[in-house]
């Protein structure tokens, strides 16, 4: 049976993916990071702490950091990478960077010329496009579409003439008036 080991990490950022909704849904490698990471870059530190306490991981320093986080806060990462320390940045669900926020911070590090080190693991795109049973010769993925109506239907305009399967990303609450409003847009396309 594989351990989450006490390694030392390089100084650096991994970019850590985590679970998307089954907790066991996780690498050995990423818990392994997230043990043994100086500091860990969250989306949200409940959710973060929910997750480690559920391997055991001894409680983090995390910092919080999203899509409104303040420049400053981002230029006090990279000082701790550049420090010596190892940053795991991660998202609520999934794969960072993907729909998420990180990317101000991951561009910071290329210009710095840190070690970005990705950590592979559970992604809605992938997971989605092989449970969906339609072809997938190729796709394209979209992300998550605006929330007012005259942008969404705006958006969606823009990609009724791709060939190829599309992938969004949508809020639960949002399912049905988005579905109506691609059916307005592509007609009647299979829909998984």
């Amino acid at each position: 049976m594989l351990k989450i080991s006490n390694i030392s990490l390089q100084s650096g950022l991994y970019i850590v993916s985590t679970p998307i909704g089954n907790l066991k849904d996780i690498t050995v490698r990423a818990l392994s990071v997230l043990k043994n990471c100086d500091l860990i870059a969250c989306e949200d530190t409940r959710v973060t702490r929910k997750l480690l306490s559920s391997y055991k991981i001894k409680s983090k320093n995390l910092v919080s950091l999203h899509e409104h986080s303040p420049q400053q806060k981002l230029i006090f990462l990279i000082d701790k990478i550049k420090k010596g320390k190892s940053i795991a940045l991660v998202s609520d669900a999934g794969t960072p960077i993907i729909s998420d926020p990180g990317i101000q911070l991951v561009s910071l590090a290329i210009n710095n010329s840190i070690k970005i080190t990705p950590i592979p693991g559970p992604c809605a795109v992938t997971a989605s496009l092989v449970g969906s049973g339609l072809a997938h010769d190729n796709f394209f993925f979209i992300g998550f579409l605006p929330n007012k109506k005259k942008q969404r239907i705006n958006t969606l305009n823009k990609y009724k003439k791709i060939d190829s399967l599309l992938i969004f990303y949508e809020n639960a609450k949002r399912i049905k008036e988005t579905i109506n409003d691609m059916f307005s847009i592509f007609g009647n396309r299979k829909c998984v």
